[in-house]
């Protein structure tokens, strides 16, 4: 006899709460328990949305009943094919084991929501009729979540939480590695040491934690194949166009550009298509951009945009190797890193800044109407025409907008400078990225 669906979720259900969750290494990142904010978590698949609803559940599970947490994850194929009366059912099941009156307050983790049509209708429904004694926690691999109708119905209601790929400072961890207050010469070699393997792997806690470099490949591919290409008609081109992307890293260029080099590779896509691709790309966040910085808006759409990747290590396995461009790659794992911050602060916009004779500064990091930081990148400072170059660069950026915060983040070279009465202050990333982490 075949099961209906509410006996299918009921079984689900117990086989969760049975469940021995497993070990988790905790991050930076948490979730709030308390208050009655729905907690939407966003962020690119397979980076650890899953494994933070996890460690909530843990923490939860010291002060709370295990009957009293509900986790559904909607890619399970136990609960194919996925149906809007779920929603229904699970309210209906709560109703009948009456877990609100043993327990007062439930916890309610939806892993993947988006996959169920007209979910938020039913979410604001939940939510309005058990304020203050459902807590729900949401996730998903776009950033429609948030682009949503949820917004719409749930203005002033929700909370986000972004979980990206590990930061530098959490890849020590997961690493065993503690670097203290103090770094001592023999630290310090360590660091570096974990730094080539973080520009080079990159930060997905599976990619980190295995010895197996495709893993990379299978991450990129899952992102590829389960969130864009369903929305595309020419599916055969995103795989490529997202190979070529990662190879074209921390450089600028436009779209028209991208078509014709495209062309060229016997790959024929119109710029509008192109566009499109590269939204839901960035919706996916496989990849993210900047623009030049104007006080016109016209001339940010004009230019040409700097493109970067997610994730340093689908940089180094489909674009360009470390050794190969070792300047680009700590520009993209600094983008990273400044991106992040951006979308905690949302005060804070990133651009890049480029004069009329051609200077460049690979950062602008603009706060509300004032530039606070003009940052640049540079792998090779020994090289005297380099340095010079970088130097003249954000000094002539420094005098046009009006900012005194001079930043060169470098790979060893470590000293603050005047030049022209302005001082230059001279970080290695790795010091970079820990202090800023703090």
């Amino acid at each position: 006899m075949m099961e209906n669906r509410k006996d299918k979720l009921r079984i689900y259900l117990e086989e969760q709460r049975v469940k021995i969750l497993p070990e988790i290494k905790e991050r930076e990142i948490w979730l709030k328990t308390d208050g009655d904010l729905i907690n939407d978590i966003v962020g690119p698949r397979r980076s650890g949305k899953t494994y933070l609803m996890m460690l909530t559940i843990k923490k939860l599970l010291e002060k709370v009943k295990k009957e009293a947490i509900i986790y559904i994850n909607f890619e399970s194929r136990k609960l194919f094919p996925l149906e809007e009366k779920y929603f229904n059912d699970l309210i209906e099941i709560i109703h009948e084991e009456e877990l609100l009156d043993k327990f007062g307050r439930l916890y309610l983790f939806l892993d993947e929501v988006q996959k169920i049509k007209n979910w938020e209708k039913y979410l604001r429904s939940i939510y309005d009729e058990f304020k203050g004694k459902i807590k729900i926690f949401i996730s998903g691999s776009t950033s429609k979540l948030t682009k949503s109708k949820l917004n719409y119905l749930l203005t002033g209601r929700h909370l986000t939480t972004v979980v990206f790929p590990l930061s530098f400072k959490e890849f020590l961890k997961f690493k065993g590695f503690e670097y203290g207050k103090i770094i001592t010469e023999e630290k310090k070699a360590k660091i570096e040491k974990f730094l080539r393997e973080y520009l080079m792997k990159g930060g997905f806690p599976e990619a980190v934690l295995s010895d197996n470099e495709e893993i990379i490949e299978t991450l990129f591919l899952d992102i590829i194949t389960k969130d864009i290409m369903p929305k595309v008609k020419n599916k055969e081109i995103i795989e490529e166009m997202g190979y070529f992307l990662c190879s074209y890293a921390a450089r600028l260029t436009s779209f028209s550009k991208l078509s014709n080099i495209l062309k060229e590779r016997n790959i024929k896509i119109s710029v509008p298509t192109l566009e499109k691709y590269f939204w839901l790309m960035k919706d996916s966040f496989l990849f993210f951009d900047i623009q030049i910085f104007s006080y016109k808006i016209k001339e940010q759409l004009q230019y040409p945009r700097k493109i970067y990747c997610l994730d340093n290590g689908f940089i180094n396995y489909f674009g360009f190797k470390f050794s190969e461009d070792k300047g680009r790659i700590m520009e993209n794992c600094a983008a990273i890193h400044l991106f992040k911050k951006s979308l905690k602060k949302k005060k804070i916009k990133i651009f890049y800044w480029k004069s009329k004779d051609g200077k460049e500064v690979d950062f602008v990091m603009k706060e509300g109407l004032k530039i606070k930081h003009l940052i640049q990148v540079c792998s090779n400072l020994k090289d005297y025409d380099t340095k010079k170059r970088e130097i003249k660069a954000l000094l002539k950026a420094s005098k046009e907008l009006k900012c005194k915060n001079l930043l060169v983040i470098t790979e060893d070279y470590e000293a603050e400078e005047i030049v022209e009465g302005k001082k230059v202050k001279f970080i290695p990333l790795w010091k970079w990225l820990l202090q800023e982490q703090e």
